[in-house]
């Protein structure tokens, strides 16, 4: 699977099998908790942030999306310019790009685009209903630029910034119509001690 700046296969050991004499077929396998589609939260860049099992269930229903729909190059920076109006009460924006055509190019993984700091300063302060923030390629810091990058996960997280963090959602596939996007779940593995984790991610469309 593509991962930030290059690629990486799952560790997949057979622990029992019924081949071998066992009566049950049993495997085991370990990944990073940053690989795939997974959800960012403050304890990955501070230890005094929320990490994945701090935030309840409710916490992962999201009933105003919003979506963004850009055309951006590789190793783009996006600009709070380039989102414009957020409506009220929003509490997810979604970045569709379509960069995930790429998915299986390497450039996916290392001339990916990136977000701004200033978009986490500008959505903490002036949307304060936005949770969080979720896109179609691979992280929000663009692996050409990953100084910028480490800024911009500090301006979403920090927990001591203005108003609440805004959790991030990375490598997501938006490929579908999202015309008519009614609410959206997210669904991580909750592992105490994890700062963040991999996500199942579910979005209702309006009939």
């Amino acid at each position: 699977m593509p991962v930030y700046g290059g690629k990486a296969l799952l560790n997949i050991r057979n622990v029992k099998s019924i081949g071998r004499g066992d009566s049950a077929n049993v495997f085991s396998f370990t990944m990073e908790n940053h690989w795939g589609t997974h959800v960012d939260c403050p304890a990955h860049f501070f230890n005094n942030g929320y990490g994945i099992i701090d935030y309840p269930a409710e916490k992962w229903f999201f009933e105003k999306p919003y979506v963004v729909n850009l055309d951006l190059s590789e190793n783009e920076i996006v600009e709070q310019k380039q989102i414009g109006d957020i409506p009220d009460k929003t509490d997810i924006v979604l970045i569709k790009t379509s960069f995930s055509r790429f998915r299986d190019n390497y450039k996916y993984a290392t001339n990916n685009p990136g977000i701004s700091p200033d978009v986490g300063f500008w959505l903490r302060e002036k949307h304060p209903s936005v949770r969080a923030v979720g896109f179609d390629f691979i992280s929000i810091s663009s692996y050409q630029n990953r100084a910028l990058g480490r800024e911009a996960h500090l301006a979403f997280l920090n927990p001591n910034g203005i108003n609440a963090p805004v959790l991030i959602i990375e490598d997501m596939d938006l490929s579908c119509d999202l015309t008519a996007l009614h609410s959206v779940q997210i669904m991580p593995l909750r592992f105490s001690l994890m700062d963040s984790a991999p996500c199942t991610i579910i979005a209702t469309i309006r009939g």
